[in-house]
């Protein structure tokens, strides 16, 4: 029983970590699964988001005209007041 406890927890770390994994060179395409609504940025077009539909799948979102996509209040704003911004966090050391 033990270490069926162990290997849940150990699975569910596994699933976390996964979650939380960037990957620079990638198109920030996310998993949508259970993300219904969320939005993200896509990495290489800043005129563009990728939003979760009802179905789990990403669909790619053009902004209006003349805005960007800021990921850090996940909408589309005007280019005066858009700012560019690592597509990854980084880790401290």
């Amino acid at each position: 029983m033990k270490a069926a406890i162990v290997l849940l927890f150990l699975g569910l770390c596994v699933a976390i970590n996964a979650d939380f994994v960037c990957n620079p060179d990638g198109d920030g395409e996310p998993d949508c699964v259970g993300r219904s609504g969320d939005v993200s940025r896509d990495f290489w077009d800043p005129t563009h988001y990728w939003k979760c539909s009802s179905t789990g799948q990403a669909e790619l979102l053009a902004c209006e005209p003349q805005t960007g996509f800021d990921p850090k209040t996940g909408i589309c704003v005007d280019w005066s007041v858009w700012q560019w911004y690592p597509p990854c966090p980084t880790t401290s050391t």
